[in-house]
């Protein structure tokens, strides 16, 4: 017989978490929140006397938390009552000081009201579960009133010796199944299960495992399965909760296709525009520059049939260095439209782009080359050309810089270029939010490194200057 989960939850821990709306998620008929969160000792005092089916705790501004929780695990009364734990961020360093406290789950600042109800439900559902295991002295009985997708399953072999009405739902399973039923089968790739059934027996319980699933009548889905080792009979068994979320796993897949699309188009655009300059620079050089040298020859030929009239000659003087001019200024144009020098490699037109640097901008600019020339394909020297050339433009703007040194080392397999400044610097982190004023120069330099299968590293700190890396595999250079 199976009876109504007792819904008792004891908020607890710091001042930072949204605790009103947490309360707001939580309140629903049959749930009686026990409100302790400015007090250690009344949240074990709470716990020990009401036995609650679940503690949150807000860990997320302070480590006094997590030690709560681990005074609440080496508590017999208190020991087996589930700990979700709320953070500020997720980091490798985070979560294991918060499983090794004993936590069954976390959350992260800001708390989303969908997620933490259905964490919550998970565990309430795992928490009675076991309970219901242990009070029948190893005959578990699975709670059909949960609306969670549970079952008990041999371990490690995987027979399913229990289900309840959500999982024999969600897996399209008969009323009757069980007795030969092997939740290996719903497993699409089988090596998953073996992965998790490792950690599992190693760890003692399973979080938040991303899976994808296949049901009786062949169709898949992706679930988020957690899971607690228990004994069933006197023998090993894993206690499991499924959560379907094969509607968030394919908004994300349509985000991340529709984002490789937006880089690949991106890139087409990128590529387009780089022909368009190449050939615009070539078109000024020879078209353009051409007819500017002739018409210098001809100046240089009028001014020397002028021999006697002194006001005509200084007319035509005048005429020749306007024309100078425009051929030195036909050259710059073209020059940074597309630098002649890339067509002799990488080397060259980093020299070239460190030599005018420092001419135009008064800062020094030195570059240093370790091994050959790099094999790279023009569209990769030219993309890597750009970025280095933004970099710079930064410097220029921003960094209030007196020097810049460029590092390029190239070997068999890879080629990394750092640029380095000694500027005042500044936050990465704040300069690359989307609302930031310089964000577009940097997630550009980003996006271009991606573009040619590079990776794109920038250090800084305000007052220790900026470096800029970039790191491009080789074996793909022949890549357009």
């Amino acid at each position: 017989m199976t009876h109504t989960l007792p819904r008792t939850i004891v908020l607890g821990g710091g001042k930072t978490a949204d605790f009103s709306a947490i309360t707001e998620a939580l309140t629903q008929p049959g749930v009686r929140l026990l409100n302790a969160r400015d007090d250690d000792a009344q949240v074990l005092a709470l716990a020990r006397a009401a036995l609650p089916d679940l503690i949150l705790l807000d860990a997320s501004a302070t480590d006094a938390a997590l030690g709560l929780c681990r005074r609440l695990k080496s508590d017999d009364l208190t020991r087996e009552i589930p700990v979700i734990v709320i953070l500020s961020r997720h980091t490798h360093a985070g979560l294991r000081a918060a499983y090794a406290a004993g936590a069954a789950d976390y959350l992260l600042q800001p708390v989303c009201a969908e997620e933490l109800k259905a964490r919550v439900r998970t565990q309430l559902a795992l928490g009675a579960l076991r309970r219901e295991h242990l009070a029948q002295h190893g005959k578990a009985s699975i709670d059909e009133s949960s609306p969670v997708a549970l079952c008990v399953t041999a371990m490690p072999g995987g027979e399913l010796l229990y289900a309840n009405a959500p999982l024999r739902q969600l897996l399209r399973l008969d009323e009757g199944a069980g007795a030969h039923v092997n939740i290996v089968e719903f497993y699409v790739d089988r090596k998953v299960r073996e992965r998790l059934i490792r950690h599992l027996a190693s760890e003692g319980t399973l979080l938040d495992a991303e899976v994808e699933m296949r049901r009786s009548d062949g169709t898949q889905f992706w679930a988020l399965a957690n899971a607690r080792i228990a004994t069933y009979d006197d023998v090993p068994a894993a206690y499991v909760g499924l959560y379907d979320i094969s509607t968030r796993k394919r908004i994300e897949q349509d985000l991340v296709r529709a984002r490789d699309q937006q880089r690949e188009l991106l890139g087409y655009f990128d590529c387009v525009g780089e022909d368009e300059r190449k050939r615009s620079a070539f078109q000024i050089q020879d078209e353009v520059g051409q007819l500017l040298t002739a018409l210098k020859m001809d100046v240089s030929l009028l001014r020397m049939r002028l021999s006697d009239d002194r006001d005509a000659i200084s007319k035509t003087e005048d005429m020749r260095a306007l024309v100078e001019s425009s051929i030195r200024m036909v050259r710059s144009v073209a020059s940074h439209l597309r630098p002649a020098a890339l067509n002799f490699g990488i080397v060259s037109a980093l020299e070239w782009l460190a030599e005018d640097f420092s001419r135009r901008h008064s800062i020094t600019c030195a570059l240093q080359v370790e091994g050959d020339e790099p094999d790279l394909s023009d569209m990769r020297a030219t993309a890597l050309y750009r970025i280095v050339e933004s970099a710079l433009d930064n410097v220029a703007r921003h960094a209030s810089a007196q020097r810049v040194r460029m590092q390029l080392a190239t070997r068999h397999d890879a080629l990394d270029l750092c640029v380095r400044d000694d500027g005042r610097g500044f936050d990465p982190s704040a300069a690359t939010a989307a609302s930031a004023k310089h964000a577009y120069g940097l997630l550009g330099m980003t996006e271009r490194a991606k573009l040619i299968d590079g990776t794109l590293q920038i250090d800084s700190r305000p007052g220790e200057g900026t470096t800029i890396s970039i790191h491009i595999p080789l074996e793909g250079a022949t890549h357009t």
